[in-house]
């Protein structure tokens, strides 16, 4: 066989080129393909392409910087294969800047294992993927930082939720008044969530609200979470709005319904005998458009002493529910709790004396009472006369009937030390018959002016421009 110039490939000898015998040949290549392939099985494998979706906590971000991240953002670590895109974002403002979750992909490669029990493992950037771990993304228009919080085979969004709550908050009136149904809280330049319900009440120092919201969640654990807060009863959340913030605690989940309803109560206070004349059935106590507190109904009673009136009024109030527990603002209404009204012309702060009712315990009903003056001058007794009456508006409380009177009788103590009832030179003990309007209880209790009625007791009456105190000494 000749080489096309001559040479013969094999010689006589079997010699290639009459140099290399062909059988040494064969050893050596076969001893080659043994070397390379023992080189081959103990070098690692490169391992299979393999993909991951991960959820990635970035933590807290400026605004600008929130703005940017968003799906198909992608990250290609130099000197790699590897490669992560995110598919889908989670926005929340924290007050403090915008928390973001984002959902990725990684493209990396799976491994196999050197023992053949042990599963093959995902690696990305020459590393086994764990939760736990951190990355810094760098992109064309951002570079942050994300921990790993949960690993998938699949799925590439983010498991969230529309959650419905509501808020309890103490806030100004001037916040309240900015605060509206419609409002929405965004975060990067996206909505999260959005008031569906508002309440407004007085409250000792602004106003109670209740805010019914509607928030984009994401879930973890098992739980909904706003950014990293928990969405639970108790949870407090802050928000910001348009030109206010607010923070308060979720008192309901679930809805954003907040429970409401019109009851009746029975308000008693004393005021100043000039803002008593203010006070009128009608009388509306206004946080918004709608009103509050309605005052169907006034009695307003002398107390003995001219410059104060004790009010009763009957009112229709705007309570939410707790269950079957109503409450005025944060406070639960009941018999002995405070109810502020404000309105246009006063400002007063009313006990709750009844519930369920606008009108007076008991039944209207007259009294005659024995009232005892003693040891009063001639000239002030001279001035009680019968038909004179205690009135205020248009209710008489007190008519006097029948007036006896006769010398007072002072104590006199002898130089000896022997003691003597004496008839008094000028002074006059009177007794008065007076008729008086009360309201009865079904156990027998009688109620003057809004207080329980007692022999024994102290009474002042103001008979037209005259006042006078004395004690009842009984009552048919």
């Amino acid at each position: 066989m000749s080489d096309g110039g001559g040479r013969q490939l094999l010689d006589d000898e079997g010699r290639i080129f009459g140099v290399v015998n062909v059988v040494d040949a064969l050893v050596v290549l076969l001893v080659l393909a043994v070397v390379v392939a023992g080189v081959v099985l103990l070098l690692p494998a490169p391992g299979e392409p393999d993909n991951r979706y991960v959820t990635l906590d970035l933590g807290e971000q400026p605004e600008f910087v929130a703005e940017e991240v968003g799906p198909g953002d992608t990250w290609e670590p130099e000197g790699t294969s590897d490669a992560l895109t995110i598919t889908d974002v989670y926005r929340f403002d924290t007050g403090d800047g915008t928390s973001i979750f984002a959902r990725a992909q990684l493209n990396g490669t799976t491994v196999e294992p050197d023992e053949p029990d042990d599963d093959p493992v995902f690696e990305f950037l020459d590393d086994p993927l764990r939760i736990g771990q951190s990355f810094d993304l760098v992109t064309q228009e951002y570079e942050v930082s994300g921990n790993v919080t949960s690993v998938a085979r699949s799925g590439d969004r983010l498991p969230l939720a529309d959650s419905s709550f509501v808020v309890e908050a103490s806030v100004s009136s001037q916040t309240a008044e900015e605060i509206d149904v419609g409002d929405e809280f965004t975060a990067g330049g996206e909505v999260f969530g959005e008031i569906e319900a508002f309440e407004a009440f007085p409250a000792e120092d602004g106003q109670s609200v209740l805010v019914g919201i509607s928030a984009t969640t994401i879930e973890r654990g098992g739980s909904q979470f706003l950014g990293n807060t928990r969405l639970g009863v108790g949870t407090t959340l802050a928000f910001e709005g348009d030109g206010y913030t607010f923070e308060g605690d979720v008192v309901r989940r679930g809805s954003t319904e907040i429970p409401t309803e019109m009851r009746e109560f029975v308000l008693e206070t004393e005021v100043d005998a000039a803002v008593a004349d203010d006070v009128r059935g009608g009388d509306e106590v206004h946080l918004g458009e709608e009103p509050l507190v309605t005052v169907e109904d006034v009695t307003v009673y002398a107390t003995g002493d001219a410059d104060v009136r004790r009010v009763v009024m009957g009112v229709s109030a705007l309570t939410r529910l707790e269950g079957d527990t109503a409450l005025f603002g944060d406070e639960r209404v009941r018999v002995g709790s405070t109810l502020s009204l404000e309105t246009e012309a006063y400002d007063v702060d009313a006990e709750v004396v009844r519930r369920g009712t606008i009108e007076e315990a008991g039944t209207p009903a007259s009294r005659t009472a024995t009232v005892k003056l003693e040891n009063i001058p001639p000239e002030r007794a001279a001035a009680i006369s019968e038909g004179m009456a205690e009135q205020t508006r248009e209710l008489t409380t007190a008519e006097v009937q029948n007036v006896s009177a006769q010398p007072a009788e002072v104590v006199l103590e002898s130089e000896d030390g022997d003691i003597f009832l004496r008839e008094h030179p000028r002074n006059k003990d009177v007794e008065l018959a007076v008729e008086l309007s009360v309201r009865e209880l079904d156990d027998g209790t009688v109620r003057f002016r809004s207080e329980r009625l007692r022999s024994g007791q102290p009474l002042a009456l103001e008979l037209g421009d005259l006042t006078i105190e004395g004690e009842v000494i009984g009552f048919e």
